[in-house]
């Protein structure tokens, strides 16, 4: 228990550093919060004049010996005399105006506070969401590539979209509102003290009652609420996925199974939200009819104490109007706090993500030239517990056209996301110009590489600013020069808005040709030193191939590659080809070399070809 709530305050910590940025409108709320609850309090407290007034009751200090009071009720009294000599005159008729300007002139401040107030917490909230969900994206865009291939994309959506929510709605909200209600709650718990001392304490005496029932709750309540966040993960997971594979749903008809599954997801969370709200909802229903009970006893011990000539009328009613006027903070500040379990479950899936550091780190160094060689040594590589790299060792020359061949699952595209640093090896070193890429900075060494691959991932943007994607400072001229090195400009030229016609949702108003050379301009628009392209032609109809090829050929020029193909037509030209066989480089050469060997290569040449040299 001792290490249970040792980890809740820690994380309600962590959720308060998000408040730093915005303490100053913090503190506008709080001073805001206090004026308003005064005045609220006050507006309570002008139910004493109304009966002393209108009904000509006696005064509290005629009837209780004024001797024995406490710092309070002398306090009390003093206010409601010196409230009396601003309103009571001779005239009646002006006494009731001036009283009526009284009532307006503090409804008018309460509620003047209580707007302002409502927009300095809309500005401190959502600044301080925003603030989170920027976090979160930040962090998640920094981490390595393992993090996405073992979390699922609805769970992170999630967490940005619900799990923020709930922190706010059941931490943040609840600060903010227990903050305004409690103060609240101070003012006329110090003004019921004022009236009767002995009546508060029988008015309170249920507050036991209510804690004991909220301490009890807190175990279920944590219990369904973490449901309620896996369960909401969960479809929002399904959702994410049947969406995004619509085109796979339509082609198997499988449109009842997807809705089958959309609805089972749905509906654990329905039970375990239902389950959770069973229990919010009957603590402040339970500590309703305890407080109304103790509200009955107050009833009867006050009327007892008019008969007895020790309390006026006037102040039971004021005691009564601001015991009622209690209830509703009161009540709030209870239904917020028994939120909270929901809130830690919620914060506990964020910080898991915000607390996870990248397993591929920065580096110190720079690098803005490639000058010499990319060295590869005795790489060892596995994504689990088995290697799909097996001591390889290669050189990339500059300047020259390196390829990678193999079957599928040879390591062939593994061996490109080791050198781009998706992965680190588990063994063994890449270099560039002799150092261990390691040692630079990521996007530094990022810079330096363009990168096509068989299934680019095209923005629901322009095809302008598709091609400059993560180089915003890229001018017209330089997308225009890309896209004709692509091969791209004359089917660009020909949209209906040009470079700046939108191309949909993945690229979907444009065909698989189309989409590559954007991918290609893409590629080559920052000028980058080394080109990349895995599996660029592979998914393409023969036309489209042959048009992107002539694209990847025209972008080469001048600049070091490494390609890495499925179908050998395309690297024949190739200064140096490697051929990867179950995670091990069986055989390298160029085309020529490799066909003379009588291995392996010219195994799968003959067989894509189907012919026998």
């Amino acid at each position: 228990m001792k290490t249970q709530n040792k980890n809740r305050a820690s994380l309600y910590l962590k959720t308060i550093a998000f408040i730093k940025p915005f303490k100053l409108l913090l503190v506008y709320s709080v001073i805001l919060n206090l004026l308003f609850s005064l005045f609220n309090t006050l507006s309570v407290a002008l139910i004493k004049p109304v009966f002393q007034i209108l009904f000509n009751t006696e005064s509290s200090e005629t009837v209780v010996n004024t001797k024995n009071l406490t710092y309070l009720e002398q306090l009390k009294n003093q206010f409601f005399d010196f409230l009396l000599s601003l309103i009571i005159v001779d005239d009646i008729y002006w006494t009731l105006f001036r009283f009526g300007l009284i009532i307006l002139s503090v409804f008018f401040l309460k509620n003047f506070f209580k707007y302002w107030n409502a927009v300095v917490m809309s500005k401190f909230e959502e600044g301080v969401i925003k603030s989170i969900r920027d976090k979160i994206f930040a962090k998640l865009t920094s981490l390595s590539i393992d993090f996405f291939n073992r979390s699922k994309q609805g769970s992170l959506i999630s967490i940005i979209a619900n799990d923020v929510q709930a922190v706010n709605s059941t931490m943040i909200s609840s600060f903010s509102i227990i903050l305004r209600e409690g103060s609240q709650v101070v003012f006329f718990l110090l003004f019921l003290l004022s009236i009767s001392p002995e009546l508060t304490l029988i008015a309170f005496s249920s507050s036991i009652f209510s804690l004991g029932i909220v301490r009890a709750a807190k175990k279920y309540l944590r219990k369904y609420a973490t449901r309620m966040q896996k369960a909401l993960a969960d479809y929002t997971g399904t959702l994410t996925e049947i969406i995004s594979g619509i085109r796979v749903v339509k082609a198997y008809n499988a449109e009842n199974f997807a809705n089958e599954r959309f609805k089972k997801d749905s509906e654990r969370y329905v039970k375990s939200a239902v389950k959770h709200k069973m229990i919010v909802t009957i603590i402040p229903a339970i500590n309703e009819i305890f407080a109304i009970f103790a509200l009955t006893v107050v009833l009867v011990v006050g009327a007892m104490k008019i008969n007895q000539k020790v309390m006026s009328p006037d102040d039971l009613m004021l005691f009564l109007f601001t015991l009622f006027s209690i209830m509703a903070p009161l009540a709030s500040v209870i239904n917020q706090i028994v939120q909270f379990p929901r809130g830690f479950v919620s914060a506990e899936r964020i910080f898991e993500v915000l607390d996870t550091e990248p397993s591929v780190k920065d580096g110190d160094l720079e690098i803005k030239e490639f000058k010499d060689k990319i060295e590869v040594k005795n790489v060892y590589f596995a994504y689990t517990d088995k290697y799909v790299l097996q001591d390889v060792s290669l050189e990339i020359m500059k300047g020259k056209k390196t390829a990678f061949v193999g079957g599928s699952g040879s390591g062939k595209s593994t061996m490109l996301d080791l050198i781009i640093r998706f992965y680190d090896p588990q063994k063994g070193q890449i270099l560039i110009d002799g150092v261990d890429i390691r040692n630079y900075k990521l996007s530094s060494l990022r810079s330096l590489f363009g990168v096509v691959s068989q299934e680019n991932m095209l923005f629901n943007d322009t095809v302008a600013n598709n091609i400059k994607f993560g180089k915003e400072h890229t001018i017209t001229e330089e997308i225009i020069e890309a896209s004709k090195l692509a091969n791209a400009y004359n089917f660009i030229d020909k949209l209906e808005l040009g470079f700046d016609t939108p191309i949909g949702d993945r690229g979907t108003n444009l065909s698989g040709g189309e989409r590559q050379r954007v991918a290609v301009a893409r590629a080559i628009v920052g000028n980058p030193q080394i080109l990349i392209f895995d599996e660029a032609t592979s998914a393409l109809d023969a036309e489209s191939e042959k048009i992107v090829q002539e694209a990847i050929e025209t972008s080469l020029e001048g600049r070091t590659a490494i390609i890495v193909a499925h179908r050998l037509s395309t690297i024949i030209n190739c200064d140096m080809i490697y051929v990867f066989n179950e995670g091990q480089i069986v055989e390298q050469g160029t085309h020529s070399e490799l066909m003379e060997k009588n291995g392996y290569y010219r195994k799968l040449y003959e067989l894509q070809f189907g012919v026998k040299n």
